[in-house]
C-alpha cells in the first residue's frame, strides 16, 4: 500500500439512513424541502411499473398466475397496505430472480414517497393488465 493511499470505507446502502432523503433529491423524486416532486413521480412511476409488469410477464408464462400476482397488489390497494405492497414489490423482483431497482430501493425509508408510488403504481398495473387482456377487479387501482 503507498503512504499515499487512504483507506476507504464502504458503505453499505440503506434506504433507512440519513442519505436516503438525498438520494432521493438528487433523483429528482422529492424537493429539497423534503416535498414529493409530483412532475417526476409520475414518469419514475411510469417507468418503474413498466419494467415490473414486462419482467413479470416474461418470468410468469400462465396469465392466471400473472393475474394472481397483480389481484394481490390490488387486494393491498383496497385495503390502503401501501407498505404491504412495497414489499410484496420486493417479494415478486425476489421470486423473478432480480433485484429491486435501486431508485425503487430508496424510496424504502421514506413512508410519504412509498405510499405516493404504490397508489401510481397500482393505477398504471391496472392499466397494463387491461392493455394485456387480464381483467382486473373493478375497484383496484382508482385514485382517492
Amino acid at each position: 500500500m503507498n503512504k499515499s493511499s487512504k483507506s476507504h470505507t464502504i458503505r453499505v446502502p440503506d434506504p433507512f439512513d440519513e442519505s436516503a432523503k438525498t438520494r432521493l433529491i438528487h433523483m429528482g423524486i422529492l424537493h429539497i424541502d423534503g416535498q414529493i416532486n409530483q412532475e417526476s413521480i409520475p414518469v419514475f412511476a411510469d417507468i418503474f411499473t413498466g419494467l415490473f409488469f414486462d419482467d413479470l410477464s416474461f418470468f410468469i408464462a400462465d396469465v392466471k398466475d400473472l393475474q394472481t400476482v397483480c389481484n394481490l397488489f390490488l387486494e393491498l390497494y383496497e385495503k390502503k397496505e401501501y407498505q404491504h405492497m412495497y414489499l410484496l414489490l420486493s417479494m415478486q423482483y425476489d421470486y423473478i430472480r432480480k433485484p429491486l431497482p435501486d431508485p425503487v430501493w430508496w424510496l424504502a425509508g421514506n413512508s410519504d414517497t412509498v405510499r405516493e408510488f404504490m397508489v401510481l403504481f397500482i393505477e398504471r398495473l391496472k392499466t397494463r393488465m387491461n392493455a394485456a387482456g387480464i381483467v382486473a377487479p373493478a375497484k383496484g387501482g382508482d385514485r382517492q
